[in-house]
């Protein structure tokens, strides 16, 4: 079935902007900002061992001192990693919410149903699809680097020396980055339709990849079309914040602001997201709500199975 974009879009902001909707967004800013705080908190942690005036033994933290800062990344990532088992749960209700279109009302059993396999599933499976684009963002880095050394090596020195201080030498690089991030929003696009799988049909990680794979195949060109807006304000709202606050590190004091902005931004961005892309899905699966019928097998066209393997694509 071919994906149609303008009713895509406007459906799903229909679903979104909701009552149902606005609660998901504020809901995701809490647990976001929660998250952000722990991070913090773990990465400027200062070390309270022993007594004032007491003497540390040789290669140990001194009492009061900051942590390392390779510990204090570590301690970051984790803080960061375990921030899903707050955000993980409210992506599978939200989904569960978009799909089902209640709009006023939050039915129980899209909150509680499976609701802990489904979030570990989800967890694994954006684990593996966050390592997949960062593994492909640093060979595209690599690839980038090399070429345009490479470039300035068969250069005349003249042309090199008038590049070296051009303030449009950064701009010719930016095509290169594009096309070389392209794998990596094929990798996005291929994978979009993860969480509605794991949410709604149950499926394991692995059938979530393979039914998505299969599910957006033919219509990558316009789901990117229906997402590249939203993804736009995404970037440049990240871009212009470090613009605006270039000092907000962990141990800046403007750290929780910046991140307090963020996580508004990253709130609405994601459940606007996944209402466009659980629209997409419901369009190219004809799999729709109410999900308490479709549980019950109560539309005969859309019989989940024991792992979400089957697909009902409207033909």
């Amino acid at each position: 079935m071919v994906l149609h974009v303008r009713q895509t879009v406007s459906e799903g902001l229909g679903r979104v902007l909701t009552r149902n909707g606005v609660l998901l967004m504020a809901t995701f800013f809490v647990a976001a900002v929660l998250q952000s705080a722990f991070v913090w908190v773990l990465a400027t942690t200062y070390v309270p061992l022993g007594m004032a005036g007491a003497a540390s033994p040789p290669g140990t933290p001194t009492p009061g001192a900051a942590l390392p800062s390779l510990v204090s990344a570590s301690a970051a990532l984790l803080g960061g990693l375990t921030g899903g088992v707050l955000t993980v749960p409210i992506q599978i209700v939200a989904v569960r919410s978009l799909v089902d279109d209640g709009r006023d009302h939050l039915p129980e059993q899209l909150v509680f149903r499976t609701l802990g396999w489904a979030t570990l599933r989800l967890f694994i499976a954006t684990l593996l699809r966050v390592l997949a684009m960062f593994v492909l963002i640093f060979l595209v880095v690599i690839v980038v680097t090399l070429g345009t050394v490479g470039v300035f090596a068969v250069l005349p020195e003249s042309l090199r020396t008038t590049l070296v201080g051009a303030w449009y030498t950064p701009l010719l690089v930016v095509p290169a980055i594009l096309v070389g991030l392209l794998p990596v929003g094929f990798v996005l696009l291929t994978f979009a339709f993860v969480e509605q799988e794991i949410a709604v049909r149950d499926a394991t990680v692995t059938t979530a990849f393979v039914q998505s794979w299969r599910t957006v195949a033919g219509n990558r060109l316009r789901l990117g079309a229906a997402l590249i807006v939203p993804y736009g304000i995404n970037m440049a709202f990240s871009l212009l914040l470090g613009q605006v606050m270039p000092d907000a590190t962990f141990g800046s004091p403007t750290f929780l602001l910046t991140q307090t902005a963020l996580s508004v931004e990253s709130s609405i961005i994601s459940i606007v997201v996944l209402g466009i892309t659980s629209q997409a899905w419901i369009q190219l699966t004809g799999v729709d709500g109410p999900l308490a019928d479709y549980w019950t097998g109560g539309t005969a066209d859309s019989q989940p199975s024991d792992e979400g393997a089957t697909r009902n694509a409207v033909e």
